[in-house]
C-alpha cells in the first residue's frame, strides 16, 4: 500500500512540475497574435482559417515525426491523429484540396523518446483547450462538429477520459526512466516552436 501511494505522490509531483516548468512557454503561446485573435468577438472566418491552417501544419508535423518514436507507449495513438478534422473544417470553410497540401508542415527533431513524449504533452493539451475554443467559434461563428469546427470538438464527450489515459502512460514513462526533465523540456520546446511557427504564419501572410 505505501508503495503505490509512493508511486501515486510521485506521478503527481511530476505532473505538478511539468504545468510549473511550461507555464511561461504556454503564457508566451496563449498571448500569440493568432492565438488571441481567434478568442476576439469579432473574430472573422478569414481569422478562423488563418489560425486552423497555422495549426495544420504542426498537427501534422507532430504526427508525422513524433508519433513513430512514442508508439510503443501511447498504446492507443491510432485513436488519436487528427490533422484530417483540420483539414475537413478548412475545406468545409473556403479551402480547396490544393490549398490544404499546399500548406507548410513542421519537422519535429527530438533526439529523445522523452523529449517527444514532451511534444506530444503539448499536443494533447490542446484538445482541453480546443473546447473552450469550440464553445467560442460556436457562438461567433455558428459553426459545430459536423459543419466546420470538428477539430475543436477534439475527442468529443471522450475528451477528458482521453487525457487521463495519456497523462496516465506519460507519468509512467517519467517514473520508470527517469526521464521527466527530458520530457518537460520537450514540452517548453514544443510551446516554444508552435509559437514562432504561429509567428511566421503572420509573416506569410503579409508579406
Amino acid at each position: 500500500m505505501s508503495e503505490m501511494h509512493s508511486f501515486h505522490s510521485d506521478q503527481e509531483s511530476f505532473i505538478q512540475n511539468l504545468r510549473k516548468q511550461t507555464a511561461v512557454s504556454h503564457n508566451h503561446l496563449e498571448e500569440n497574435y493568432l492565438s488571441k485573435m481567434i478568442l476576439n468577438e469579432q473574430v472573422t472566418l478569414i481569422d478562423y482559417q488563418n489560425y486552423l491552417s497555422a495549426l495544420y501544419g504542426v498537427t501534422l508535423g507532430c504526427e508525422n515525426s513524433v508519433f513513430p518514436h512514442i508508439q510503443d507507449i501511447i498504446t492507443d495513438l491510432n485513436q488519436r491523429y487528427r490533422s484530417q478534422f483540420i483539414a475537413q473544417d478548412l475545406l468545409t470553410n473556403g479551402f480547396t484540396q490544393h490549398q490544404i497540401e499546399a500548406l507548410p508542415v513542421y519537422t519535429f527533431t527530438f533526439s529523445s523518446v522523452a523529449g517527444h513524449l514532451g511534444a506530444m504533452y503539448v499536443l494533447e493539451g490542446s484538445t482541453l483547450g480546443g473546447r473552450f475554443l469550440y464553445k467560442h467559434i460556436n457562438q461567433t461563428l455558428g459553426l459545430n462538429a459536423a459543419n466546420g469546427c470538428s477539430y475543436f470538438w477534439g475527442y468529443g464527450e471522450q475528451t477528458g477520459l482521453m487525457w487521463k489515459s495519456f497523462i496516465s502512460s506519460l507519468t509512467r514513462f517519467a517514473m520508470e526512466t527517469g526521464q521527466s526533465a527530458e520530457i518537460i523540456q520537450g514540452a517548453v520546446n514544443t510551446f516554444t516552436i508552435i509559437d514562432n511557427w504561429l509567428d511566421e504564419a503572420i509573416i506569410d501572410k503579409y508579406e
